[in-house]
C-alpha cells in the first residue's frame, strides 16, 4: 500500500504547531534567546499552511496560493531566527521585500494557469531557505556542536528533499496543475518534513539549555561590568595553567579614581572602567589573561614575555587610555590614568601571589612616586 500522502503532510502541519507550542514556552523561560521566537512564528505559519492545504477544504487553486505564502513567510522567520543565533544583521527590509517578490512572483503563476512552474519555484525557494539557514547554524557551532550539527543535518536533509521535487516537476515539465503533485519525491518530502520538525524542534530546546549553561558559566567566571576575568576565574585559571618563569604579572589601578565617582556619578565611574578593560583588552595578546581585581584594580597576566615586551604593553595600555576623553556636556569633559606595576615569574617562586605581591608593591611605588607611570620590580619607567 502506498502512502497516503495528504496524511502526511498534514500530520506534519498539526506536528509543526505542537512543537511551536513547545518553543514558545520554551522562549518565555528564555526570553533572550529571540530565536526561539522567530522558530516558533516559523513553526505556526508552516503548521498552519500544511493544513490550509492538505485539509482539502478548499479548492486547489486558493489552497495552493494561501499555503505558499504562509510556508514563504515561514521559512523567512525560520532564516531570521537562525541570523540572529549567529548574531548577523538580520537586514528586515531586504528580507521583507524579498519575501514579497518571491510569494507575488508564485501567486502570479498559479493564477495564471501555471501551477506547477509555481510549485517548482517555491520548492526550489524552499530548499534555498533552509540551505541558508543551516549555514547560520554553522556559525554557532562551536557553541552545542552536538546539537547544531544535528540541525544543520536535518536542515540540509529537508532542503535535499525540496530540490528532489523541484528537479522533479523541471524534469518532467509539468507546467500545468490542477491537483497536488504525487510522486516519490513529495513522499519523502513529507516524511523529510516530519522528520525535521520533531528534530529541530528538540535540538533546539537543547542548544538553548547548553547556551544558558555557557551563559551561567560565563557570568560565574567574568567580571559583569567590564566583561573580565573576575579575581576567582583569574586565581582557578592560574591553579590548572600556573605561573612559569619569564611570565608578567601587570597590576593596574585607576588614578583618583573616588574623585571621579564623587564628582560625576558611578554612572560616568563605571564607563570608565568598561573602556579600560577594552583598551587593554585590545593591546594584549591572545594568550594573555585580563581580569578584574575588584573596584578599580585590574591584572594581566603575560605569557612568556620579555622584560621589554610587558613594558611595551603596559605602557601602550597607560597611554592609550591617558588620551581618552569622557564627556559629560558639550563643556565639561575630563581625562583618566592608570598606574601600573610590573613583576616576573623565576624558578623560586611557588605561587602567583607572591609575584603579584611584588607587582602590587611596583604598583604603589608608581602611584607614590607622581602616578600615571609604569614602574618596574627595578626600576621606573616616565
Amino acid at each position: 500500500m502506498g502512502l497516503d500522502q495528504n496524511t502526511l503532510f498534514f500530520a506534519a502541519g498539526v506536528c509543526a504547531l505542537a512543537v511551536a507550542l513547545t518553543i514558545l514556552t520554551a522562549w518565555f523561560q528564555n526570553a533572550l534567546e529571540r530565536f526561539l521566537l522567530w522558530g516558533c512564528i516559523g513553526m505556526v505559519l508552516l503548521g498552519c499552511g500544511a493544513i490550509a492545504y492538505y485539509a482539502n477544504i478548499l479548492p486547489f487553486m486558493p489552497a495552493a496560493i494561501i499555503a505558499f505564502t504562509l510556508y514563504t513567510l515561514g521559512f523567512g522567520c525560520v532564516y531570521a531566527g537562525a541570523r540572529h543565533i549567529a548574531r548577523q544583521p538580520r537586514h528586515w527590509p531586504q528580507l521583507a521585500g524579498l519575501n514579497v517578490l518571491l510569494i507575488a512572483t508564485m501567486i502570479s503563476l498559479i493564477a495564471s494557469g501555471r501551477a506547477g512552474a509555481g510549485f517548482a519555484m517555491f520548492n526550489l525557494t524552499a530548499g534555498l531557505f533552509l540551505f541558508a539557514t543551516a549555514f547560520q547554524y554553522r556559525r554557532v557551532y562551536h557553541e552545542a556542536p552536538g546539537p547544531v550539527a544535528g540541525i544543520i543535518v536535518l536542515y540540509c536533509l529537508t532542503a535535499l528533499s525540496f530540490v528532489f521535487c523541484s528537479a522533479i516537476i523541471l524534469h518532467d515539465q509539468q507546467w500545468v496543475m490542477t491537483a497536488t503533485p504525487r510522486n516519490i519525491a513529495e513522499d519523502l518530502n513529507a516524511i523529510a518534513a516530519i522528520i525535521a520538525i520533531t528534530g529541530i524542534g528538540a535540538l533546539s530546546l537543547s542548544l538553548t539549555q547548553t547556551r544558558n549553561a555557557h551563559h551561567h558559566a560565563n557570568n560565574a567566571r567574568t567580571d559583569s561590568l567590564t566583561g573580565a576575568l573576575n579575581r576567582r576565574a583569574l586565581v582557578d585559571h592560574l591553579a590548572t595553567d600556573p605561573l612559569r618563569p619569564g611570565d608578567a604579572v601587570i597590576a593596574f589601578d585607576l588614578d583618583a579614581f573616588k574623585s571621579i565617582n564623587d564628582r560625576y556619578g558611578h554612572a560616568f565611574g563605571d564607563q570608565v572602567l568598561r573602556e579600560f578593560s577594552v583598551i587593554a583588552a585590545t593591546h594584549i595578546p591572545r594568550s594573555a589573561l585580563l581580569a578584574r581585581m575588584g573596584g578599580e584594580e585590574f591584572l594581566v597576566v603575560l605569557r612568556n614575555a620579555f622584560p621589554s615586551q610587558a613594558l611595551a604593553v603596559a605602557e601602550t595600555i597607560r597611554m592609550q587610555f591617558e588620551q581618552r576623553v569622557f564627556h559629560v556636556s558639550i563643556h565639561d569633559v575630563f581625562k583618566a590614568s592608570t598606574s601600573i606595576g610590573i613583576a616576573f615569574s623565576t624558578q623560586a617562586d611557588n605561587s602567583f601571589e607572591v609575584v603579584f605581591q611584588r607587582a602590587d608593591a611596583a604598583l604603589y611605588r608608581a602611584k607614590g612616586t607622581g602616578r600615571n607611570k609604569v614602574c618596574t620590580e627595578l626600576h621606573s619607567v616616565a
